[in-house]
């Protein structure tokens, strides 16, 4: 049988393979990339092919490639663009619940892949506006716990997610350098379920035991978490929650009755306007005049709502419902009374 064109290229198929489908988490046996080779690449491999393929791209390549025991291997590591690194320590040094001796670490970590001369250059921090970064050590270590208990599998096999407990931490009047524990240090109970990242702050999305909803947590607030032998609950109140709605709503600190309302912005406002309320189908924009536009959505009415308004001064006004018109009013004017002399 004559050989495919490919064979000639065989073992950068083969690096290929690795590349896309294998990191440190996700091993691949001989078996996996002969049935790729022959099944995608229309090449047909003996086995020991393959092993002498893996040993030329570890040995020759340099390509990071664990394993060997058992039949399987990993790719441990890859390189990167420089501009995707520095991307990379920009976001680093941005990140709130990351400490600044812990970004430092990290962004040394990234400089790895590239060159001293790039290197320097990612060491030098972005300078960050207004930004207060968490003083905790052991964040990434909480998030990785986090991830094991939410993660299906381990060691390559299935596995339910687990319930963590942690313990909640507050700042108080008292002391406003040192948070002390909610619940005077009673453990909470949760199954977790989503990481969420606001204004470069780790939060996690969780069903509490105790309240029996979804509730929302700080990461950098959250001490000795631990995965418990307890399977996770929950899964129907997690599946009613409209990802996008339920994060507008929390991180934009609104709660209360949902009504569809309009509010008119002038123009340069537009892309604030969508940024707050969004581009799902269910939100409407319209022209009003030549300098204005009218925003029409669900949005659940409260005082963070009619403040957030009120940031815009003359530049923004709720028109509709006539109920919502008017509660701004009162809003309003209990304001104003609030600094009669």
């Amino acid at each position: 049988m004559a050989k495919s064109e490919n064979q000639k290229v065989k073992t950068l198929f083969v690096a290929k393979f690795f590349l896309e489908n294998s990191d440190e988490n996700h091993p691949v046996t001989a078996g996996d990339i002969t049935d790729y080779l022959k099944n995608e690449c229309g090449i047909e491999s003996e086995r020991r092919a393959i092993y002498r393929d893996i040993a030329a791209l570890r040995d020759v390549f340099g390509m990071d490639i664990d394993g060997g025991q058992g039949g399987k291997y990993r790719l441990l590591s890859r390189q990167f663009e420089f501009d995707d690194l520095r991307l990379l320590a920009e976001c680093v040094h941005a990140a709130k619940f990351i400490s600044a001796p812990k970004a430092k670490d990290l962004v040394s970590t990234i400089a790895e892949f590239c060159s001293s001369y790039q290197a320097e250059e990612l060491q030098r921090e972005v300078f960050l506006c207004d930004r207060v970064k968490t003083t905790r050590k052991d964040i990434l270590l909480i998030i990785g716990i986090i991830q094991s208990a939410m993660s299906t599998r381990e060691n390559g096999k299935p596995k339910p997610p687990q319930k963590i407990s942690f313990k909640y931490l507050k700042y108080t009047l008292q002391n406003g350098k040192t948070q002390v524990e909610r619940r005077r240090g009673a453990a909470y109970k949760v199954s977790p379920y989503k990481l969420l990242i606001n204004e470069g702050n780790y939060y996690l999305l969780a069903y509490d035991d105790k309240a029996q909803d979804m509730r929302t947590y700080r990461i950098d607030r959250m001490k000795e978490v631990k995965a418990l032998d307890e399977p996770r609950e929950g899964e129907e109140a997690f599946a009613a929650i409209d990802m996008e709605t339920y994060t507008r709503r929390v991180f934009s600190m609104y709660g209360g009755p949902q009504k569809r309302v309009s509010v008119r912005f002038i123009n340069p406002l537009l892309d604030t306007a969508i940024e707050r309320f969004g581009t799902a189908p269910d939100v409407f924009y319209r022209p009003d005049g030549e300098r204005h536009f009218v925003v029409t959505a669900d949005v659940e009415i409260s005082d963070q709502f009619f403040s957030w308004v009120c940031g815009f001064r003359k530049k923004a006004k709720i028109i509709n419902p006539p109920d919502v018109v008017e509660n701004m009013q009162k809003f309003l004017k209990d304001i104003s009374d609030r600094y009669e002399t």
